[in-house]
């Protein structure tokens, strides 16, 4: 009896499809990819909410201008909401939120926070000497006067600059954004990159 071998004919073909060893190499190189992607991504998320905040805070200034210009009145924003982070504007000036006063709220787990000055691989201030705004900021809470310029205490006569900081936690430590307002009452949002300030 005569045995022949197991021949494929022309006419059949080999099994579609990827080996082990070839799928196991694909998910290697995603891996490694992802590994590199996914905190780049995570920490660009971070500072797009972050730099919003600060979006949201400036845009604010400016409402709380216009009200004040249109009520004739001095106004101050002050920091602290029952439901959260934020700013509202004290209408009545009593110190405290009321029902009906314009605020807006902080995004994520963004917080205003105190100068950074530079402590514990934290940012520079941003008027600091040598820094990018060139002029040395009031600090405290900020009061637009009935001309629309930003002042400080009372009577609010005369017209000073301010930096607000905001920071959030992250999962590679903290980010850094800020809103310098110029004694003629323009805000300005800021972005810390790692190394400087960027607007």
């Amino acid at each position: 009896m005569r045995r022949f071998a197991n021949r494929k004919t022309s006419t059949e073909k080999e099994p579609d499809g990827f080996t082990l060893v070839e799928t196991m190499v694909v998910l290697l190189i995603m891996g490694i990819v992802a590994a590199f992607a996914v905190p780049n991504t995570i920490t660009g998320i971070a500072n797009m909410r972050l730099r919003g905040t600060a979006s949201d805070f400036s845009g604010f200034l400016q409402r709380a201008r216009v009200a004040a210009v249109q009520g004739n009145k001095t106004y101050t924003i002050l920091f602290g909401l029952p439901t959260g982070n934020g700013a509202y504007v004290d209408l009545n000036g009593n110190g405290q939120f009321d029902s009906g006063e314009p605020m807006v709220q902080f995004g994520g787990n963004a917080n205003k926070v105190a100068a950074p000055a530079g402590a514990s691989g934290k940012p520079s201030n941003l008027d600091a000497s040598g820094g990018p705004l060139g002029w040395t900021a009031t600090s405290g809470n900020i009061s637009f006067n009935s001309r629309g310029f930003p002042c400080s205490g009372s009577p609010c006569a005369t017209n000073v600059n301010f930096i607000f900081y905001f920071s959030d936690t992250r999962y590679n430590g903290s980010g850094w954004a800020a809103v310098s307002v110029t004694a003629a009452g323009h805000p300005k949002t800021w972005l810390w990159n790692g190394s400087s300030w960027i607007n």
